[in-house]
């Protein structure tokens, strides 16, 4: 028998009705019991589990710091470390299985990026099975693949972490915005960290990408705000109920530009009362897309009238200037900047 334990370490976002039998109620009890699998829910912290084995969601290099994978190697110790990365060099199955560190359980599988949530977490407890371990910890699936760059988040659901202006992430971000706005003085640009809005448009991006049988859905925009919505838009994401506030020249939708120049107009970044403008650079999920109309509140169907959607409309689909997006998922707020003329 083997006890599976789902750890709620520090936000959740998904849930695990991808077992099949196993229903998101589950999320909600303490203990269940499925076949030979006794299976609990509990709040706490991975790296303080004592069960025979823990699971660290990692990348193909066994390397990831991100999220909770950057706990667990921090906390495991460097040696851990080493011997992922001697151990990736191996043949293996999409896992590999390292000592357990300076942590209390015995065991730690370092599982490789997943194509079928349900596939991966048989194939560990088929290892577990195989190496008679009695009970594994699971991270909440999801809430571990966060970008490699990103701080941890210290209890906050939403943070705006400042770039260093000699750092290459703050370059890139500056290039792209200097192309439209030359002249503009740029007083800092910061990095949205919102682990839930990062991971619903990743599920978006994925369905997006399953849907249209290709991968060139995501660009990188632009989009003004005034000060008043700099909060609402990193803390819950970019909202269709301010469409119409500005523009809805193609659609009642969330817009956004491909040049910069564009979102710094007054009308959309407007000057707060010290000169400060504000634009977020974000990547939307524009994926297929058609022209738009005025009064459009979803996109236009792709076969006349039927169930398939386009994802987005543009004002131009030779040249486009600026793309609407009428579900809010299809966009993340990736970096702010604050500029003055």
């Amino acid at each position: 028998m083997i006890r599976l334990v789902l750890v709620v370490n520090r936000v959740v976002f998904f849930s695990w009705d991808h077992l099949g039998s196993l229903s998101t109620s589950a999320l909600g009890s303490n203990e269940m019991q499925f076949g030979s699998i006794t299976f609990q829910s509990v709040t706490g912290d991975i790296v303080m589990e004592n069960t025979d084995v823990i699971v660290n969601v990692t990348n193909e290099n066994f390397t990831s710091k991100a999220g909770v994978s950057k706990a667990i190697l921090e906390a495991a110790g460097p040696e851990i470390e080493a011997e992922c990365a001697r151990l990736a060099l191996q043949p293996h199955n999409g896992f590999v299985t390292t000592q357990n560190g300076k942590l209390p359980c015995k065991k730690i599988i370092h599982l490789a990026p997943y194509t079928s949530i349900k596939t991966e977490i048989t194939k560990v407890l088929q290892e577990c099975e195989a190496k008679q371990y009695a009970s594994v910890a699971f991270p909440v699936i999801g809430t571990e693949r966060l970008p490699e760059q990103w701080e941890d988040m210290k209890g906050s659901h939403a943070k705006l972490v400042p770039l260093h202006s000699a750092g290459q992430e703050y370059k890139d971000v500056e290039k792209i915005f200097r192309i439209g706005c030359p002249t503009f003085t740029i007083e800092k640009i910061e990095r949205v960290q919102n682990p839930y809005l990062w991971q619903a448009y990743q599920v978006k991006k994925k369905q997006i990408e399953t849907q249209n049988g290709h991968e060139n859905n995501e660009k990188v925009l632009f989009h003004g705000t005034p000060h008043s919505t700099l909060v609402p838009i990193y803390q819950t994401g970019f909202n269709r109920s301010y469409a119409g506030k500005n523009a809805a020249m193609i659609g009642n939708g969330t817009y956004f530009a491909v040049n910069s120049n564009y979102s710094a107009l007054d009308t959309y970044a407007t000057p707060d009362q010290n000169g400060r403008k504000y634009m977020y650079v974000a990547r939307v999920l524009t994926g297929d897309y058609c022209i738009g109309r005025s009064g459009q509140v979803i996109p236009p169907s792709k076969n006349n009238g039927g169930f398939v959607l386009y994802d987005s409309v543009t004002d131009n689909t030779t040249q486009p200037s600026m793309f609407v997006i009428f579900h809010d998922a299809q966009a993340y707020p990736e970096y702010l900047i604050t500029f003055r003329r």
